[in-house]
């Protein structure tokens, strides 16, 4: 029997594990928390509870699943769910529920919510409220032309072939491609960040057409489909409770061993008899007993965040895999999204399904959960006393790393409404008073705010920002931990290294203690910077409304920016700094080339993570589990194995433009740019036989 040994137990680690069990591999997992689920899981805050109560459920961010993932919930449809009152075995995938609504909110005073059906409409209410839309004026304010101009945009993308997309589209950021430098301000708010910034954590301005219309007209897509009964849909309950749990039973009674608060040290390699290299095992630390062990088995899996395997990629390994050195330049492309949840005294539903706040300068994105929680009665937490459960994730904290350039840039416009500072420098209690305050301005009825400050009972901030750097300045031992689990030893030994200077320390000294060229001096400080270890953080511009003591702030900043651009020193202790154990990987202009495939040239070593080359294209749940199947098929390949390759399935393009897509890919092919025409003429004639091509396709599928 193949052994495999998989580095890492979120989405993507198990979902290896579960297609390798059930086609007879023997699977060990190695994960570095003590619980299961990676960034998707929920999280019991401490010391909730009340006598005889659950404690509150937290998340790192809320879960949602668009009608276009067909991977992991695949996945979901094999894993067995006893509902906790008892009952009737069902499957995870039943736990998911639909939600029927989508909310635009702005916090402008004249501006109410505006209520859209997520879905094709499927009953009077559903078209009243797309009147109402209309009537409220969702589109008012934008200038004559920019809404056709935007549509005209849409439509090239669907009538783009993936050539074009891949070629030429992922070389063009999302807000060049909607021109939207030269729009007016709601057009950029509500059509070219809407997306990118509250859903995805990208900045438009950087963010690559491809993965942004690709995951655009996925969403559209499903809203505009009458066979899907919404575009959206949620769990309905905390996500280990109704998913995380009931997978990791179900794995360890298929056979595999999953191990926890397991931090991978190192991954080891070894020459074989014709001078190839390959994957000996790995050096694993038990964080509980602090002893390591020397894990070996046939066959690795690396199934691993961008930032974590970039700290743990060797001059051995990329011996063995060229490619790999991109993924050190790949580690820093990532960007800040946690969650905060905030307990009611009285449930505010707010919507059936997500709020999205187009114009909030943190970018947020919330949804009240209890409504779909029916197994899961909100009194049951807690003291008993919460009646309404709001998960709101901030996506804008206010800086970004450019992967094509290697510059740490700022954000404008991300400075509070009511704390005039971008969210990575705000401490908890700040985050929690401006996130309330721009979900307060903006959710709006008839003028009226449905928040209230007394509606709030309590909150609870994703404990991957780490606040209380001052505390671990004097604090070793906690300091460790942290670092332990947000840094691989390699980024873990530099930051000690800059830390211990009690100083600024410029590129040519981490060179020299690297003993690296100053470029790839650079991508490994810049790892550091992306989680919030070491500084300058660059701060944005203020506008003219904001307080002037964030105004003074930032003008001695751009006073210095040009000495301290190259300049870096340990934030720990800076009272100011936040700490980010778990960024999430955004795909930003041009980074598909460093992306890599799940097999590598290592024959037994694979990848299985969102940063791979997937269909998906996306760092999601839905992008990780595809990766894992990629692995796994690649496995099967490699060691001959007989059993079923796992299903991969290809984002759904509508059969209407087939034939102008095979048009274009004809034009594409002879270096023409697209137009949207179909030619030559007798391409039409093929249009039925496509039709009936795609629609056999989609029936099979």
């Amino acid at each position: 029997m193949v052994k495999v040994v998989i580095l890492g137990g979120g989405i993507a680690g198990m979902s290896a594990a579960h297609e390798l069990v059930e086609r007879g591999f023997a699977v060990e997992v190695y994960e570095l928390k003590s619980i299961a689920g990676g960034k998707a899981r929920s999280i019991k805050v401490p010391d909730s509870a009340a006598p005889g109560k659950q404690p509150l459920p937290g998340e790192h961010g809320f879960r949602f699943f668009p009608s276009f993932y067909r991977h992991v919930t695949d996945t979901m449809k094999r894993i067995p769910y006893q509902p906790p009152q008892g009952g009737k075995l069902r499957r995870v995938f039943d736990n998911l529920v639909d939600t029927t609504r989508l909310a635009l909110a702005q916090y402008e005073d004249h501006k109410n919510l505006i209520i859209l059906p997520d879905r094709f409409p499927q009953s009077l209410g559903d078209l009243i409220l797309i009147f109402q839309a209309l009537l409220q004026g969702a589109t008012a304010d934008l200038l004559p032309g920019e809404l056709e101009f935007f549509a005209e945009r849409v439509f090239q993308l669907l009538t783009s072939c993936p050539e074009r997309r891949l070629g030429e589209y992922e070389k063009i950021g999302w807000w060049d491609y909607l021109d939207a430098q030269n729009k007016s301000i709601a057009y950029q708010n509500l059509l070219a960040r809407g997306l990118t910034t509250s859903l995805v954590a990208s900045r438009a301005e950087l963010a690559s057409t491809k993965t942004m219309g690709d995951i655009f007209l996925q969403l559209l897509l499903g809203i505009v489909d009458p066979s899907n009964s919404s575009a959206d849909r949620v769990l309905n309950g905390p996500t280990n409770d109704v998913w995380i749990d009931p997978w990791l039973k179900y794995l360890k009674a298929r056979g595999v061993d999953y191990h926890f608060s397991s931090r991978l040290r190192s991954i080891q390699t070894e020459r074989d008899a014709q001078g190839n290299t390959k994957i000996s095992g790995a050096i694993v630390t038990d964080l509980e007993t602090k002893v390591d062990r020397f894990v070996t088995g046939d066959v690795y899996i690396a199934a691993l965040p961008a930032e974590i395997i970039a700290g743990l990629i060797s001059d051995d390994l990329i011996q063995g895999d060229p490619t790999f050195a991109n993924l050190k330049r790949l580690g820093t492309s990532t960007a800040w999204m946690n969650g905060i949840q905030y307990y009611l005294n009285r449930d505010v539903p707010v919507t059936h399904g997500h709020v999205l706040y187009v114009d909030s300068p943190w970018a947020l994105t919330s949804i009240s959960q209890t409504k779909f929680w029916p197994e899961f009665p909100v009194e049951q937490f807690g003291d008993g006393q919460v009646r309404g459960i709001i998960s709101a994730i901030p996506s804008n904290w206010g800086y970004f790393i450019n992967p094509n350039t290697d510059e740490v840039g700022a954000i404008n416009g991300t400075l509070g409404l009511k704390i005039p500072k971008p969210a990575q420098i705000c401490n908890p209690e700040e985050i929690k008073e401006e996130v309330w305050e721009q979900m307060k301005r903006s959710l709006k009825e008839k003028g009226k705010p449905l928040l209230k400050d007394e509606d709030l009972h309590s909150w609870f901030l994703d404990p991957d920002i780490v606040h209380n750097c001052c505390d671990l300045a004097t604090d070793p031992d906690k300091l460790d931990e942290v670092l332990n689990g947000a840094l691989p030893d390699f980024f873990k030994d530099l930051f000690l290294w800059i830390h211990h200077q009690n100083r600024e320390v410029n590129l040519e000294e981490i060179a020299e203690y690297l003993n690296v060229d100053q470029s790839q001096a650079r991508l490994a400080v810049n790892a550091l910077v992306a989680k919030g270890f070491v500084g300058p953080i660059p701060l944005p511009v203020p506008n003219e409304k904001l307080h002037l003591e964030s105004s003074q702030l930032s003008q001695r900043f751009h006073e210095r920016l040009g000495r301290e651009r190259l300049l870096y020193k340990s934030r720990i202790g800076d009272p100011n700094a936040n700490v980010n154990g778990e960024p999430l990987l955004v795909n930003l202009v041009n980074t598909w080339v460093l992306r890599p495939e799940a097999h590598t040239k290592i024959p037994n070593f694979f990848l299985a993570s969102d940063y791979v080359r997937t269909n998906t294209d996306l760092a999601t749940m839905e992008g990780a589990n595809e990766a894992a199947r990629r692995a796994v098929n690649a496995i099967i390949d490699a060691y001959q194995v007989k059993a079923p390759y796992c299903k991969i399935w290809e984002l759904k393009e509508p059969i209407v433009f087939a034939v102008r897509r095979w048009s274009d890919y004809l034009r594409y092919k002879q270096g023409l740019p697209w137009n949207g025409k179909v030619s030559p003429w007798y391409l039409r004639l093929f249009f039925p036989f496509i039709a009936l091509w795609q629609l056999i396709n989609r029936w099979f599928s």
